[in-house]
């Protein structure tokens, strides 16, 4: 997410969240959805369009009833809605307006509404990424609900997803989906170039030479979301003992073996012409670079796994997951914990009815709908309840007893963050040495981390 905005976008942007206006935003939640969100790294917002003028009074009532209306910043593509119509249906004292998500603006817009005083009541973020907003105090407690009657809403997640929104020991965002970043591979361009699924590093170059030989980019990867490409440096850290270190922001960058080794082998990728589009890849818009694996230009996608449903329904060829190549034979298998996750802005005028929603959106009602619009759920009673089978490839990639957890180094701040996913890599490629890009972000941070 850019972490950076001009006046005007900041003013645009803040104008349709202040003004709880409907807008088109058909792309995926979170990378974040990107994930994602993804995502994410999770989907394209497009313009917002005006809604006719709110009948919601001062208070949050609507105009001649006792019907509350929230506002909720998340995207307003169809598996919301439907959770929304249903919420609704059962809970008829509370109407909920969706405002569009930015996803790439998303810390920005949501603090800019904490700042005067005008949140929406239930928003959507990252939850291995909430401490943008506990350091400040801008988040609302949920501890009290999640672990009210003995832990009952607690229990009811995966334990590693619901603790992804704790920080220091409370709970301040509640996941309802983990967002897995992958490769996905386009398995007819692999058969027609004779490709096996490389297991290695130095097999995944040897693949994407063949590709380049027929005339197809390996990598299609779009600007923004270069993080998922750290995803070696994880690997190579958890193999030589120093992810924690790295990851809770303790270690010298500078020292990191990890993360040079990453970059290098990154620069030798760019300067090969593999990653789509050869020169203009460090530009590649998320529209240009997914039109161009629609159309069977790049061979491998990096993108949030909440997309796997999507790919998996429009391409018109197979879609397959492949696993992120170990850095070394027989070597353990890095996997990064970040979720899509709702949390109550600490200002936010309607935190009972907050509640009220979450609690319908992460049931087993509102999970069904993320599963059908195939995203991966972060509910215990929903994990049998996959039935596609990239989601199920998908969901193989997180398990084995060489798998090691972790959480990315965005989580450290605001800034590092938008270092990793729009300027490091590129740094590299454009020329910049990987001792002053590593001194960069251990400048960052000795400035940032607490």
């Amino acid at each position: 997410m850019k972490r950076k905005l001009s006046a005007l976008l900041t003013v645009t942007l803040l104008g349709g969240l202040l003004a709880g206006c409907q807008g088109s935003n058909q792309g995926a939640q979170g990378q974040g959805d990107t994930a994602a969100q993804t995502s994410a790294q999770e989907g394209s917002q497009d313009a917002a369009t005006e809604a006719p003028a709110s009948t919601e009074a001062a208070d949050g009532k609507e105009a001649g009833g006792d019907v509350t209306v929230i506002r909720f910043y998340g995207s307003d593509g169809e598996y919301n809605q439907n959770i929304v119509a249903g919420f609704e249906a059962e809970n008829p004292d509370i109407k909920v307006e969706i405002v569009p998500v930015d996803f790439d603006n998303a810390e920005q817009v949501i603090k800019t509404g904490i700042a005067s005083n005008d949140p929406v009541d239930v928003s959507f973020f990252w939850g291995t990424q909430i401490n943008a907003f506990t350091e400040d105090n801008m988040a609302y407690d949920l501890t009290p609900y999640v672990t009210e009657n003995n832990n009952e809403w607690k229990d009811t997640f995966v334990a590693a997803y619901i603790d992804a929104g704790m920080v220091d020991g409370k709970y301040y965002a509640v996941s309802y989906q983990p967002v897995i970043e992958t490769i996905f591979y386009n398995k007819d361009v692999f058969a027609q170039c004779s490709v096996k699924v490389p297991e290695t590093w130095d097999e995944l170059v040897e693949a994407c030479k063949t590709f380049k030989d027929n005339d197809i980019y390996g990598i299609g990867n779009w600007n923004g979301q270069n993080h998922q490409l750290l995803q070696f440096a994880y690997q190579n850290m958890a193999n030589d003992g120093t992810l924690e270190e790295y990851i809770s922001g303790q270690g010298d960058f500078t020292q990191c073996e990890g993360l040079k080794k990453c970059l290098e082998n990154w620069k030798s990728i760019y300067d090969e012409g593999y990653w789509y589009p050869g020169e203009g890849a460090l530009t590649s818009t998320k529209d240009q670079t997914q039109a161009a694996w629609y159309q069977g230009k790049n061979a491998m996608l990096f993108d949030a796994g909440s997309n796997a449903g999507e790919y998996d329904k429009n391409c018109e060829f197979e879609v397959g997951i492949l696993p992120f190549p170990y850095v070394q034979e027989g070597g353990k298998y890095a996997l990064n914990t970040v979720t899509n996750a709702l949390f109550i802005p600490a200002n936010a005028k309607h935190p009972e009815e907050a509640i009220r929603f979450m609690k319908y959106y992460t049931s087993d009602a509102g999970i069904q709908e993320i599963i059908n619009s195939g995203r991966l759920p972060s509910t215990v009673s929903m994990q049998d309840k996959v039935d596609s089978q990239i989601l199920k490839d998908l969901l193989a990639t997180t398990v084995g007893d060489n798998v090691v957890g972790y959480k990315q180094m965005q989580g450290l701040s605001s800034e590092i963050n938008a270092f990793l996913q729009n300027d490091m890599i590129g740094m590299i490629c454009t020329g910049t040495s990987v001792e002053d890009t590593l001194q960069q972000l251990e400048d960052l941070r000795q400035m940032t981390v607490k």
